[in-house]
């Protein structure tokens, strides 16, 4: 099964077995990266049916959804939060260097 998630990505999952399965970013091999793509989560299907994924990429941790396009969506999203902006960064506000701190102090 395979997602057009965006204009950048496009997901696939592999089957690993019965009712398990690989998500991975297969817009990296297109850009020349891994022939199998990035690994983003492992998938199992749960006895009650939904699905839990292992997130391996951009912060680990364990969620369950109610069906694997809920998995796919969540996918998107995590991808989606990576693709750059046009904004400018935040500044980061900073000390006077030493040279202007020791000549204000020699002035007193």
């Amino acid at each position: 099964m395979t997602i057009e998630a965006a204009p950048v990505h496009h997901l696939e999952l592999v089957p690993m077995g019965d009712g398990a399965w690989r998500l991975c970013d297969r817009s990296r091999v297109r850009l020349g990266g891994d022939e199998d793509g990035t690994l983003l989560a492992y998938i199992e299907r749960l006895a009650g049916g939904e699905y839990e994924a292992v997130w391996v990429w951009r912060g680990a941790g364990v969620e369950t959804f109610p069906s694997l396009e809920a998995v796919l969506v969540a996918g998107t999203r995590r991808l989606s939060s990576t693709v750059g902006s046009d904004s400018k960064p935040v500044p980061i506000p900073h000390r006077a260097p030493l040279s202007f701190r020791w000549t204000r102090r020699s002035a007193r």
